[in-house]
């Protein structure tokens, strides 16, 4: 920082200082005509002229200060101001334009993805030979294993061979989106009823008390089976899930388990 340079205004301002305390200096003391003014009286003088100075000098300065530091804060606001707005300009228009272009995409997208489960839904019946897809309606499987180990429920093994799967293609497309920022897939498909035939074995214990047990014919009847799945894709040598959840909601359900507990009586109790 830069002091002001001592000139000509601060000895025009020195000067007046000086005279007046002079004779404010003869004035207080009323010496007698003729005497002398004594030494500590001119020393008093300086020193009171030295003080005003270094008053004056010290506001001069506080002053200068004062108007660099306004004129920094200022700058830097300015410069801050200058720097966000552009900047939050470009962030804002970047996801105008990601959300934009995403929407108008997805417009298309989702529309050809029904689409496309219509002609899947049509495919169904005849599989997809090129793909090495199997008929899917009905739906054939084999070999389904299902265990659990919950402490409401019991520990349960269960196994159901030879089973058939109708109603499949019945399914009601809820929602379809595919977008193209992941790239992602969601969907909910409704079934509304789907039958179920086959063979089981089961064993376990219900409860932690009771044992339960049988092996015979095994028929259902479920109703309003929703089921919801997002997946995100990735490139990488080829297409891959990055990810993928699932989730189901059974409205209604009515299974009949044959030679349940090896008693008619008892498997009809249990049935029920």
């Amino acid at each position: 920082m830069r002091f002001p340079v001592f000139g000509r205004r601060t000895v025009q301002f020195l000067m007046p200082v000086l005279i007046g305390s002079c004779v404010s200096m003869a004035s207080s003391g009323q010496p007698a005509s003729g005497q002398r003014v004594g030494p500590s009286l001119i020393i008093d003088g300086i020193n009171n002229v030295a003080n005003s100075a270094s008053n004056f000098l010290n506001g001069v300065v506080q002053r200068q200060k004062e108007i660099l530091h306004h004129v920094a804060d200022s700058a830097t606001d300015y410069v801050a101001n200058a720097v966000e707005r552009p900047r939050s300009l470009i962030m804002n228009t970047a996801l105008m334009t990601s959300n934009y272009i995403d929407s108008a995409a997805s417009i298309g997208l989702d529309f050809k993805l029904r689409r496309l489960l219509e002609k899947f839904r049509t495919r169904m019946t005849h599989g997809f030979a090129e793909f090495g897809i199997p008929i899917l309606e009905p739906l054939q499987l084999d070999g389904v294993y299902y265990e659990t180990h919950n402490p409401e429920i019991g520990e349960l093994k269960l196994l159901l061979d030879n089973l058939t799967i109708s109603g499949v293609s019945s399914f009601v497309v809820d929602r379809a989106r595919l977008s193209l920022i992941g790239p992602s897939i969601a969907m909910n498909l409704t079934f509304p009823k789907l039958y179920l035939e086959g063979d089981y074995k089961l064993g376990g214990v219900l409860g932690d008390m009771f044992k339960i047990h049988g092996a015979g014919p095994v028929t259902s009847a479920i109703t309003d089976l929703k089921i919801y799945f997002a997946t995100v894709l990735g490139y990488s040598r080829g297409m891959y899930l990055k990810s993928f959840d699932m989730d189901f909601d059974i409205g209604h359900i009515e299974m009949y388990l044959g030679n349940l507990m090896g008693d008619e009586k008892i498997g009809k109790v249990m049935n029920e």
